[in-house]
């Protein structure tokens, strides 16, 4: 049997402020005791938050995003080593970031 415990300090780092305006609705995970345990089931929430002055997410468009996957499984595809496939799929990146800037 595993048991994870999260410390209360841990806990409030990793969720920060809770009082500030949520930007989607908490994501709830709940563990239910097991046989024999003597502690109640516990529900752990998480929400991210928007930061002020934080840049919009990034979109991509349809045929971007069809590009990128042709360009992926050409890689594939054609990659014999390792190496040739991260400097394939590094091209792929690179070609998306650009696309991204166009927009």
């Amino acid at each position: 049997m595993k048991i994870f415990a999260i410390s209360g300090l841990a806990l409030a780092c990793l969720l920060g402020p809770l009082g500030a305006a949520q930007a989607q609705p908490a994501q709830e995970y709940s563990f239910p005791s097991t046989d024999g345990s003597k502690s109640p089931p516990s529900t752990l929430r998480i929400t991210e938050q928007a930061q002020p002055g934080a840049a919009p997410a990034v979109r991509d468009t349809p045929q971007s995003i069809e590009q990128y996957q042709r360009c992926r499984n050409k890689v594939d595809r054609e990659a014999i080593g390792n190496e040739q496939l991260q400097i394939g799929v590094a091209a792929c990146l690179k070609d998306l970031e650009a696309r991204r800037g166009q927009q």
